[in-house]
C-alpha cells in the first residue's frame, strides 16, 4: 500500500480574494423612458463584454446594477442614484445626457469613487468650468464617450480642408447641440470656412421637422451640419428626404449619434449620403471591431426585423468603458477602493481595440481617439440597408481640456 496526502486547493488570486465587484450604471433602460435605445444598447453591451469574459475582469467577478435614468423629471435620478450606492458599488458607469452625468459627476466627487462616462458629450464634464457651473472638473471622472468638441470641431475641420468652406447650422437647443454646433464652427475656421446662417429647434418637442427642413431650402447655403440625436435625428432626416433636399444639391452632415443603426432603422434611405463623424463605425476592418460585430448579432435579435442586432455607436462607447476598466484594473490586481491607485491606472491605460488606438489623456481623462469620417451608404445586410462607410480619418483626435 502507498500513503497518498490530499494537496490543499489552490488559494484564490489577489482579485478574487477581494469579492464581487458591485457596478452600479445609470442609463434609461426602460421602454417609456426618453432615448431608451441609447440605455437598451449600452446594457447589451456591457453584458456581453462580461459574458465573454466569464463573469469577470482581470480575475475579479463583477456584478451590475442597472437603475432608469429618467429626462422627463432629472431630480428623480439623485434617488436612483442612491439606489446604486445602497447596494455598495464601487464604482459609477452610465449618464446617457448631461443633466445625469452631471449627477453621476457629483456623486462620485463626492463618494470619492471613479465614475466612467459612457455616453453623455457634454464639454463640461471634464473640464475646469468657469465660477464651476454647472460642475467643477473631478479627478474621479473619467469618459468613453467622445465630447462633442471632438466630434464637431474635427468634422468642420476635414470639411474645409475638403474644399467645403460656406455651411449652414441647425442644431438643437440643448447642451449637444449648441456645443456640437460651437465646436463645428470652430473647426471650418480653421481652413477659412464660415457658418452662413444659424437656426436651433426645441429639443424633443416634436417639431413640425417639414417646417424645419423647407426653413433650410429657403436658404442658399446647400452644406448643412446637424446635431440632433435618435427622435429629432430620425424627424429632421424623414422630412430631409421627403422634401428632395439631396435631389435639390443639398449635403447633410453631423456628429455620429445623427446617422446611426437605430436612426437607419427608421429613416431608411432618406439617411443616403449623410456624412458623420464617430471614432467608430461597424464597418472598421480589424480583427477586435469584426469579434465585437459578430458576437453582438450572435447574442441578441432584434425585436423589429427578426434578424441579428447589430451594434451602434452606443453599443461601442460601452464596449471601450468595458475594456478601459479591465485594463485598469489589471494594474490594481482588481482593487477598486483604493480610489487613488485605480485612478493611476485609469490614466495610464491605452490599447488597441475595436477602433483602433484608444490612450486615456492623463491631463483631461478624455480618450484620445482616431476620429472616423463616414458616409451613409446602401447595404442590403445593414439596419434599413444602409451602413456607415468610413472615407476618411483623422488620427489621434484631443479634446482640449483643461
Amino acid at each position: 500500500m502507498s500513503a497518498c496526502t490530499a494537496s490543499a486547493p489552490p488559494s484564490p488570486s489577489p482579485a478574487a480574494a477581494l469579492g464581487t465587484l458591485n457596478i452600479g450604471i445609470l442609463m434609461p433602460i426602460t421602454e417609456s423612458a426618453i432615448d431608451a435605445d441609447i440605455g437598451a444598447s449600452q446594457r447589451r453591451a456591457a453584458d456581453l463584454y462580461l459574458k465573454l469574459k466569464g463573469g469577470s475582469l482581470a480575475g475579479r467577478e463583477v456584478h451590475i446594477f442597472y437603475d432608469d435614468e429618467s429626462a422627463i423629471e432629472p431630480g428623480i435620478n439623485k434617488t436612483r442614484i442612491q439606489q446604486l450606492l445602497d447596494k455598495h458599488v464601487e464604482l459609477l458607469m452610465g449618464g446617457a445626457a448631461a443633466p445625469a452625468a452631471y449627477l453621476l459627476h457629483d456623486t462620485a466627487e463626492a463618494q470619492k469613487m471613479v465614475y466612467l462616462d459612457t455616453n453623455a458629450s457634454v464639454n463640461a464634464l471634464t473640464r475646469v468650468s468657469s465660477g464651476c457651473t454647472p460642475t467643477c472638473k473631478s479627478t474621479y471622472v473619467f469618459r468613453t464617450a467622445p465630447s462633442s468638441w471632438q466630434m464637431g470641431e474635427a468634422l468642420g475641420e476635414w470639411a474645409s480642408k475638403a474644399g467645403q468652406k460656406d455651411w449652414y447650422v441647425v442644431s438643437a437647443d440643448d447642451t449637444f447641440g449648441t456645443e456640437s454646433a460651437a465646436a463645428f464652427t470652430e473647426g471650418l475656421g480653421k481652413n477659412g470656412g464660415r457658418a452662413t446662417g444659424k437656426s436651433s429647434v426645441p429639443e424633443k418637442s416634436g417639431a413640425d421637422w417639414k417646417k424645419v427642413v423647407a426653413a433650410i431650402k429657403a436658404q442658399p447655403t446647400k452644406n448643412v451640419f446637424a446635431a440632433f440625436i435618435t427622435d429629432d435625428a430620425e424627424g429632421l432626416i424623414a422630412a430631409w428626404g421627403a422634401a428632395g433636399m439631396s435631389a435639390a444639391g443639398y449635403k447633410l452632415a453631423g456628429p455620429g449619434p445623427l446617422a446611426d443603426y437605430q436612426v437607419f432603422k427608421v429613416t431608411r434611405q432618406a439617411t443616403l449620403g449623410i456624412t458623420t463623424s464617430f471614432p467608430w463605425s461597424i464597418d472598421l476592418d480589424n480583427a477586435d471591431n469584426k469579434t465585437f460585430v459578430a458576437e453582438f448579432k450572435k447574442a441578441y435579435i432584434d425585436d423589429d426585423t427578426g434578424q441579428p442586432y447589430a451594434p451602434d455607436i452606443y453599443a461601442s462607447e460601452m464596449w471601450n468603458a468595458m475594456r478601459l476598466l479591465e485594463e485598469a484594473l489589471k494594474t490594481t490586481k482588481g482593487d477598486t477602493k483604493n480610489a487613488n491607485a485605480l485612478i493611476a491606472a485609469l490614466e495610464s491605460v491605452s490599447f488597441t481595440g475595436i477602433a483602433g488606438s484608444f490612450t486615456m489623456d492623463k491631463a483631461t481623462h478624455n480618450p484620445v481617439q482616431d476620429m472616423y469620417i463616414r458616409e451613409a451608404k446602401a447595404s442590403p445586410t445593414s439596419a434599413g440597408g444602409v451602413s456607415n462607410a468610413v472615407v476618411d480619418k483623422i488620427g489621434s483626435v484631443k479634446d482640449p481640456g483643461p
